[in-house]
């Protein structure tokens, strides 16, 4: 497993933030995020959500395995690239190699995502995920910054609550939805879900 914990505590020491810091922009207690540092704690998807927005860098910046992928180190940064936009798209195909993917799987986590575009430096941004059955994204509903999302369901049927709506999402089903809306989900029944989630601006 990817020990999540200790690229946290280097990336918040390079942006010269304390844990007290840490906590109150996050909400986190000082502990517990002290233990996610040292690998006592395991936190959930939202609570990594908040910290990654916090550092302003993406869930894939927090992951050690990934350190060399192109990304945006800002969050700002990467949500502002539509709005920014305005010389000529990209004029060059690239092909992301099956096995050759940025694969992030969280702290305790029954799955993973695999970044299917090439980087996050584009105006759109591609993922699969994979989740075993009992998977749920935590009992903290959360969201993201300002955006637009779509996941498309290929195999398994997958619960998802977009605010306070709920949608039970079966093989085929897609749902498109703000990124800045609260989120909550988990598989349903015995079978592996498997999906493609794309955003835009990226920031995953």
């Amino acid at each position: 497993m990817t020990n999540f914990g200790s690229n946290i505590r280097q990336k918040r020491r390079m942006k010269s933030i304390t844990l007290k810091e840490l906590a109150a922009r996050t909400g986190l207690s000082i502990s517990f995020l002290s233990e996610v540092e040292r690998g006592i704690s395991q936190p959930s998807i939202a609570s990594l959500r908040k910290i990654a927005q916090t550092l302003e860098i993406s869930l894939l910046g927090l992951d050690q395995s990934n350190n060399n992928i192109q990304v945006d180190n800002s969050v700002n940064g990467m949500r502002s690239l539509a709005s920014q936009h305005n010389g000529p798209y990209i004029t060059e195909a690239k092909v992301v190699r099956a096995g050759r993917r940025k694969r992030l799987s969280f702290p305790g986590m029954e799955g993973f995502f695999e970044l299917l575009t090439p980087d996050l430096n584009r105006l759109i941004e591609a993922l699969s995920f994979e989740f075993e059955p009992g998977f749920d994204s935590g009992k903290e509903h959360f969201a993201d910054p300002p955006g637009e999302k779509f996941m498309l369901i290929l195999q398994g049927t997958l619960e998802f609550h977009v605010n306070d709506q709920a949608f039970v999402l079966n093989q085929m089903d897609s749902l498109y939805y703000p990124a800045d809306a609260s989120i909550f989900y988990r598989v349903v029944g015995d079978e592996i879900v498997r999906g493609i989630l794309i955003i835009t601006p990226p920031g995953f």
